[in-house]
């Protein structure tokens, strides 16, 4: 919950600070303590806008395919750790040691499934399932009558249900995502500074220059802070819905 509310004040802000940024920009050249210099100058040549609207676009471009491929990790993490939990009640049942396995593979499932990155308990919660998946490992490793390959697999398996499990946990908890997003606001900003100083002596081709790179910059700044956070709102229940689907079919 407390990551949801955090990824909605940031969507709100993504939204609002360009158009603040925008207006802030406009109430300078009218009536700030520069409104009469500025006003006064001829302005800049465009390439200056172009060099630094390259540079904004180029980091932008950067980061949506970042913030798309760490979404697309995501669910594929969550993904692979419900598979891999079927996987191995399919090769219990096989080698007939579905009673030893399976109650494991559901103190696993349900421990996962109440771990939530944001929460101040998610220590207690990544213990339980730490327990439960070393419980897992160890009833796989003393199985009796398992052969050698097929007592390999599933080790090697289970050992893929772990890397998935810690692949899921790292990607909520990114500590980078506030640091790229404060990046672009400050080369949005930058860049609609740029546009008024280019259309300087043209007040209504500035405002709307300013006006619709504004549009675009929001939406940008609104798409990375929606999907670098995908465990929020594109993700929101995962990975609990997926290992209560690779519970139910236990």
């Amino acid at each position: 919950m407390a990551g949801f509310l955090a990824s909605s004040l940031e969507i709100g802000l993504s939204a609002a600070l360009p158009v603040a940024v925008a207006l802030v920009i406009f109430l300078v050249e009218a009536r700030g303590p520069l409104a009469s210099r500025i006003q006064a100058s001829r302005g800049i040549v465009a390439p200056y806008f172009t060099s630094v609207s390259i540079l904004f676009g180029l980091f932008a471009a950067l980061l949506v395919s970042d913030v798309w491929q760490k979404t697309n990790a995501a669910k594929h993490a969550v993904q692979i750790e419900s598979d891999t939990v079927l996987v191995l009640a399919h090769l219990a049942r096989a080698n007939g040691i579905d009673a030893i396995v399976i109650p494991r593979l559901k103190a696993y499932a349900t421990a996962a499934g109440a771990e939530d990155p944001y929460s101040t308990g998610i220590s207690g919660t990544r213990n339980e399932t730490g327990k439960a998946y070393l419980d897992l490992l160890t009833a796989i490793s003393q199985a009796y009558g398992l052969d050698g390959p097929v007592r390999a697999t599933m080790l090697t398996t289970t050992r893929e249900l772990l890397r998935a499990h810690d692949d899921r946990l790292n990607l909520a908890n990114d500590v980078t995502a506030p640091i790229k997003w404060f990046a672009i606001l400050v080369f949005g900003a930058i860049t609609q500074l740029a546009l008024l100083l280019v259309h300087v002596d043209n007040r209504r081709a500035m405002r709307l220059a300013v006006g619709l790179f504004t549009i675009a910059f929001s939406f940008c700044l609104v798409i990375v802070a929606i999907f670098d956070a995908p465990f929020d709102i594109v993700l929101a229940g995962e990975p609990r819905a997926s290992l209560k689907i690779a519970l139910g079919g236990l």
